[in-house]
């Protein structure tokens, strides 16, 4: 019929994968063209002889089984690399992309058919996590040194979306039978989750630290400035059960108000430590915008008996810029700032309060004095757990600074404290997330 000899081969080839001879009575460019097309194992010229035509089978079928345990090498390799969990890329000896398992589609963003035949270094870009440094082609390293090599030390791949994947692998040769290089095979996976549970424990461990420097300041408050007051009171106490008949009314008058005193001294402690607990363990925290007219207000009230007794001066700006926190701390974080201007500013201090904005997003809040000064020694230790200043007149616990860095922390911000040197005042900080512009004082 219609159909030719040439259309014949196509079709058996394409239903059954039967290897084809052509048996042609000419050898011409029509017939060239569709034998090229019937992809033929051989083609012979009539007439044929018997045992050439013998050979030639033998040959397309030795041909045809070769190929097809290549076919079915190369089915059982690509299925196995695309069950594989890990990414797999490989590149010709050019260091162009001829394969991508699906791993590494979804890894890079690549799909294969469009990775195929660009440059392996178009396709994957590695920088180092901690150093942020683009780190140099694994491919061209392994073609030049013929040896296998690791991404990195910690490599971070940017896939084609832009998006940063932490990943561990490696690259490596692949070589044909006489152990020349054809190409590079790279081995990628995801690490994202390890890299985490590494913040995580680090952090973990951070906090276990914490936890145990918190615990060993707990025990030295307890062990020392405890033990100082219960004994005086125990001292007191005792004193006054053994001689209080023989004693006239201004001396018990005396000993009441000092069993009184070293008790409310035991009372503050004690609520300190119970302050620096709670705000370690407190979560979800409700965050507003603060008033910070109305909490400076309540600690100046707090502390009016304090500013008396010490002839202070308090004076206050004409606005506060508005900020984010949560009330209750905030009004400790200037109770123990003040308490300390008060206590430090010599015989008549003068404390200024103030706030200044960093930028769109910070703001810094601030106690200044005139009082002695702090050297650089005393600065670096401010804020350090558990420390406190060596005047003479210091009657601190050691918590108060401790409790405000605690504080600021957890809302975000940061502390610290300013001063030239000896004799020339200091001024302490504090800074919380910004909550839009300055707001009046309403007349104050």
């Amino acid at each position: 019929g219609e159909v030719t000899g040439i259309e014949a081969a196509d079709q058996i080839r394409a239903q059954f994968g039967t290897p084809v001879v052509l048996l042609a009575a000419s050898v011409d460019e029509v017939t060239l063209e569709w034998g090229q097309k019937a992809e033929p194992v051989d083609c012979l010229l009539i007439p044929v002889e018997v045992k050439e035509l013998n050979a030639t089978i033998k040959k397309a079928l030795y041909r045809h089984q070769v190929v097809q345990k290549l076919q079915e090498n190369e089915r059982w390799l690509r299925t196995a690399l695309n069950s594989i969990g890990d990414a797999v890329i490989t590149t010709d000896i050019d260091g162009r992309v001829n394969f991508m398992n699906p791993a590494a589609e979804s890894l890079t963003g690549w799909p294969e058919v469009e990775a195929t035949g660009n440059q392996l270094d178009a396709i994957v870009t590695f920088i180092d996590e901690e150093t942020e440094t683009l780190i140099d082609s694994p491919s061209r390293w392994v073609l030049e040194s013929g040896s296998s090599i690791a991404i990195g030390k910690r490599p971070v791949l940017f896939s084609r979306n832009g998006k940063k994947i932490a990943i561990a692998g490696d690259a490596a040769p692949l070589k044909d039978d006489n152990l020349q290089i054809r190409g590079v095979v790279l081995t990628l996976r995801d690490v994202t989750p390890q890299r985490e549970n590494e913040v995580k424990l680090r952090e973990f461990a951070e906090q276990l630290q914490t936890q145990n420097e918190e615990l060993d300041g707990f025990a030295h408050t307890v062990a020392h400035d405890l033990q100082n007051p219960l004994s005086n009171l125990v001292a007191m106490a005792d004193a006054v059960r053994i001689y209080h008949p023989s004693m006239d009314p201004e001396e018990l008058e005396m000993y009441w108000g000092r069993l009184v005193q070293n008790g409310l001294k035991m009372a503050t402690i004690v609520d300190s430590l119970l302050l620096l607990a709670g705000i370690r363990r407190r979560e979800n925290l409700e965050l507003s915008v603060l008033d910070m007219v109305k909490i400076v207000s309540e600690v100046l009230q707090h502390l009016s008996a304090a500013i008396t007794e010490a002839n202070a001066a308090v004076y206050l700006p004409e606005s506060w810029p508005a900020a984010v926190g949560y009330a209750p701390w905030v009004e400790e974080i200037w109770s123990n700032y003040l308490s300390n201007a008060i206590k430090y500013g010599g015989e008549s201090p003068v404390i200024r309060l103030g706030a200044d904005v960093v930028d769109s997003e910070t703001i810094s809040f601030w106690v200044e004095d005139n009082g002695i000064g702090l050297t650089e020694e005393e600065q670096a230790q401010l804020f350090v757990p558990f420390t406190k200043l060596s005047q003479v007149h210091t009657k601190g616990t050691g918590l108060g600074l401790s409790i405000v860095r605690r504080i600021v922390e957890r809302l975000n911000g940061t502390v610290g404290v300013t001063s030239v040197g000896p004799g020339q005042g200091s001024r302490f900080f504090f800074t919380l997330p910004s909550a839009g512009l300055p707001r009046p004082l309403d007349g104050v």
